[in-house]
């Protein structure tokens, strides 16, 4: 037994050298630097700056709440996405349906917002269909704003909230749902009370990464948003 745990610990041990070089050691070094005042001694003075700006806790509040609105979103796009992927029987569709959601993220974060602009400019595709279409005479502004930062958000994002939830809804027999449907329960209370909760895994560990990924996200805002808006960092 002990010499099998060895073999794990030794597989193990590239990536945990891995993590302690490229992650654990930069920040240890950061959290160093930052105890570390312009005259070179010990000092909380950077914490104290942040704590006591205005404008630090305005892009604190804004960055959180911004990720918290594009986690909902996409966890409720997410559900019915992941449903249809999950019980489609057919090998092609379903393959399909991968292949759609997975290819946006073999592009450029930076290739999307500038497609994005290009779509939501003044002058960009949108624009033009509503102005031909008599839904509008003048431009809309679609660029340049929260709105369309959290809607550029979700559609880089949702595919990472997909994924997870697909793969729980996947392990779920849809037996569970039968039963419950010959019970005299109807598709909704199905829904809440049998799928949602055999789900939550799937959908919290999808939340956490749109969560971070949002928070920690910075082209986006600077491009879609036009640098308006105080994000961190």
């Amino acid at each position: 037994m002990n010499k099998r745990k060895t073999i794990y610990w030794l597989m193990m041990l590239p990536a945990l050298i891995f993590l302690l070089v490229f992650m654990v050691v930069p920040i240890v070094f950061i959290i160093q630097q930052s105890l570390i005042s312009e005259a070179g001694a010990f000092s909380f003075e950077r914490y104290a700056q942040i704590l006591t700006s205005a404008r630090d806790w305005k892009a604190i509040g804004l960055t959180i709440g911004v990720a918290l609105l594009v986690t909902g979103f996409c966890e409720l796009l997410a559900y019915p996405v992941a449903y249809l992927m999950a019980r489609t029987k057919s090998r092609s569709w379903k393959t399909a349906f991968y292949i759609i959601l997975v290819s946006p993220l073999l592009t450029s974060v930076v290739i999307r917002s500038f497609a994005w602009i290009v779509l939501l400019t003044q002058n960009g595709i949108i624009n033009t269909i509503l102005i031909a279409a008599g839904v509008t005479e003048k431009p809309l502004t679609l660029l340049w704003n929260l709105k369309a930062v959290i809607l550029v958000y979700v559609q880089v994002l949702l595919p990472f909230a997909v994924m997870p939830l697909s793969s729980a809804f996947e392990e779920i027999s849809t037996d569970y749902e039968k039963a419950s449907k010959s019970l005299g329960m109807g598709r909704v209370a199905t829904f809440f009370k049998i799928t949602l909760p055999l789900t939550v895994t799937g959908a919290v560990s999808g939340g956490v990464m749109v969560f971070a990924l949002t928070a920690g996200s910075y082209i986006t805002p600077l491009l879609i948003g036009g640098g308006r808006q105080d994000f961190l960092p």
